[in-house]
C-alpha cells in the first residue's frame, strides 16, 4: 500500500511538472517585446532608448502598437528626416 501510494505522488509530481513546462514555453510567444519605459522618442522606422541606442521596430505590427498606445510620444516620419536624426537633446 504504502509503495502504491509513494508511487502515484510521483507520478503526480511528473505530470504537473510536464504541465507547468509546457505552459512556460508558450507564455513567450505573446506580447510586445518594448519596454515602454525606455523609448526616448519614437519614429516610423524605430526607437532611441534613453541611453541614446537606436531600436528598428522588430515588424509594423510592433511600431504600430506603440504608436496606439504612446501616440503623444511618436512622430510619424523617419528619425533621419531631422539633422540630428531624431535625438532630441
Amino acid at each position: 500500500m504504502y509503495k502504491v501510494l509513494k508511487g502515484a505522488v510521483v507520478a503526480l509530481g511528473l505530470v504537473g511538472a510536464t504541465f507547468a513546462a509546457a505552459g512556460t514555453a508558450n507564455a513567450g510567444n505573446v506580447g510586445l517585446s518594448v519596454n515602454l519605459g525606455n523609448v526616448a522618442f519614437a519614429y516610423q522606422d524605430g526607437y532611441w532608448d534613453h541611453g541614446h541606442h537606436w531600436h528598428r521596430w522588430r515588424n509594423a505590427r510592433e511600431g504600430r502598437a506603440y504608436q496606439a498606445k504612446m501616440g503623444h510620444d511618436y512622430h510619424n516620419w523617419n528619425h533621419n528626416r531631422d539633422h540630428d536624426h531624431g535625438w532630441h537633446k
